[in-house]
C-alpha cells in the first residue's frame, strides 16, 4: 500500500525590504519626526538619528554638547538642493540628471562638504569629472572657485590645460555670453597656463570684449587695456594681446567638425566688374565670432565674345593676389598676401579660392579682402550683384560691405567658406 505524502505549499519568495524608502516616506509624512530646519520659506522634519549617521556634522549638532533644540535655520543654501541632499541621506541614491542647472549642482557638492557626506561628495567628484566639457568648464570654474570648491577647481584646471594643450581657446564659448568670467578666475587660467600662446591671447581677448559689455565700455584698444590693468600679465604680452588683430590656425587633430558656407543673398545683377577699367576689388567682412578663414567665393569669369573662327572654350586659368589686411581707425596691417594661380575654372560660375594659410579672424576688427588682376586679364568681366550685407548660419553672423571709392556698384564676393575657432 503506498503511502500518501501530504502537498508542503509553496512559499512565495520574500521580497528584500526596501528600509530606506519607507524611513524616506516617514519623513515626507512627518511621522516620529524629531528635529526641523528652516531654509528659506520651506519648512523640513526629519529623525535626528537618521541624519547622525549619515553625517558627523549633523551628530555633533544633535548629539553633541550643545545640541540644538529648536529649529536650525539653513541660509546658504536653496531650498530644493537642500531637499535633494536629505533625499540622498534617506534614500543612497541621487538622480543627477534631474538637477537643472550647473549652479544647482555646484550647491549639491557644497552640501556634501559642509555637512561631511563623503559619498555624495565622491558621487559629485565623480559627475563632474565626467561632465566638464568645452561649452561649460568655465562657468563651471568660476563659480566653484567663488565657492572654494577646491575639488572641482582641480578637476576644471585639468581639463582646461588638455583643452588648450590641444589648440582650443573657448574664445567663441565665452562670447555666447552664457556666463561672464571674473577677472580672478582668469588670473588662475594664466597662472595655471603660464606659457602664453595664440589659442589663450585669443581666450584672454574674448574676455575683454565681454568684459568691455559689462562696464559699458565702448570695444577699442583703449578699453582693453584698461580691463586688462588688474590682470597678472607681462606688460608686453598685455600689448600684444590688445595690438593683434589675427593669429594663424592650427587645426586641432582630431577635429572633424565640417567647414560651414557663409553665403550673400542676391538681390540683382549689375554692371560687370571689368579688368582694366578696374584693376582691383576691395570688400570689408568683420564677423560676431571668432572664425577659421579657409577660402573665399568669388564669381569667375563671363564668357568672352568669341569670333567664327575661335574655337569655344569650356574653363579658363584664374590668376590673381588676395590681400587681406586688418583695419584699425585709418590704419591698415596686411597679415595675408599670395598670388593664386587656379586651373580649369568653369566659367559663368562660381570660384572657391582657397587660401594657401588658414587665419583667424577676430570678432571686434574689421578685415579688407584685397583681389588684384594683372595685365594679363585685361578685358575680361566678372559678373557683378547687389548682394545682401550679410551671411548668417546660426549664432555666426558675417558682415559683407564693398569699398564704394573703389566699386562703383555691387560685387564679386558671394560669401566665405569658415569655422568656428574651437
Amino acid at each position: 500500500m503506498c503511502s500518501q505524502v501530504a502537498s508542503v505549499p509553496t512559499m512565495a519568495k520574500e521580497q528584500p525590504a526596501d528600509f530606506s524608502q519607507r524611513f524616506n516616506e516617514l519623513r515626507k509624512k512627518n511621522h516620529l519626526v524629531d528635529c526641523s530646519f528652516r531654509v528659506g520659506e520651506d519648512v523640513y522634519h526629519c529623525h535626528k538619528l537618521i541624519l547622525s549617521v549619515a553625517s558627523p556634522v549633523f551628530e555633533t549638532m544633535f548629539y553633541g554638547a550643545l545640541a540644538e533644540k529648536q529649529t536650525v535655520k539653513i541660509a546658504d543654501i536653496q531650498s530644493r538642493v537642500f531637499e535633494r541632499m536629505l533625499d540622498y541621506i534617506y534614500v543612497g541614491s541621487i538622480d543627477f540628471d534631474g538637477i537643472q542647472n550647473i549652479e544647482e549642482l555646484l550647491e549639491l557638492y557644497y552640501c556634501a562638504e559642509k555637512y561631511m557626506i563623503d559619498s555624495l561628495h565622491e558621487k559629485c567628484v565623480t559627475y563632474f569629472g565626467k561632465n566638464i566639457k568645452p561649452n561649460n568648464v568655465l562657468k563651471i570654474l568660476d563659480i566653484a572657485y567663488r565657492m572654494n570648491l577646491d575639488d572641482i577647481i582641480y578637476s576644471c584646471m585639468c581639463v582646461l590645460k588638455h583643452f588648450f594643450s590641444s589648440g582650443m581657446s573657448l574664445s567663441n564659448i565665452i562670447l555666447e555670453r552664457n556666463h561672464h568670467l571674473s577677472k580672478n578666475c582668469v588670473d588662475l587660467i594664466l597662472e595655471d597656463n603660464f606659457e602664453v600662446k595664440d589659442n589663450i591671447i585669443c581666450m584672454i581677448r574674448a574676455w575683454c570684449i565681454t568684459e568691455c559689455e559689462q562696464n559699458r565700455l565702448e570695444i577699442n584698444r583703449d578699453s582693453m587695456k584698461t580691463v586688462l590693468q588688474d590682470i597678472e600679465l607681462p606688460d608686453t604680452l598685455k600689448e600684444t594681446i590688445v595690438g593683434c588683430s589675427f593669429t594663424n590656425f592650427t587645426p586641432i587633430v582630431g577635429d572633424k567638425s565640417g567647414w560651414i558656407p557663409v553665403q550673400r543673398i542676391h538681390y540683382k545683377a549689375v554692371r560687370p566688374l571689368i579688368i582694366g577699367d578696374e584693376m582691383d576689388f576691395e570688400a570689408n567682412i568683420s564677423t560676431n565670432r571668432f572664425i577659421v578663414i579657409k577660402s573665399l567665393n568669388i564669381n569667375s569669369r563671363l564668357l568672352p565674345q568669341l569670333k567664327v573662327s575661335d574655337v569655344r572654350q569650356e574653363t579658363y586659368t584664374e590668376k590673381l593676389t588676395v590681400e587681406i589686411s586688418a583695419k584699425y581707425s585709418n590704419d591698415r596691417q596686411k597679415i595675408y598676401q599670395k598670388e593664386h594661380l587656379i586651373c580649369d575654372v568653369a566659367f559663368n560660375d562660381s570660384l572657391q579660392v582657397s587660401l594657401t594659410e588658414q587665419i583667424v579672424f577676430f570678432p571686434d576688427v574689421v578685415y579688407i579682402v584685397r583681389l588684384k588682376w594683372d595685365a594679363n586679364s585685361l578685358g575680361y568681366e566678372y559678373p557683378r550683384s547687389i548682394l545682401s550685407a550679410y551671411g548668417k548660419c546660426k549664432q555666426l553672423l558675417v558682415n559683407f560691405s564693398e569699398n564704394i571709392y573703389l566699386q562703383s556698384s555691387g560685387s564679386i564676393l558671394n560669401g566665405i567658406v569658415c569655422d568656428l575657432y574651437k
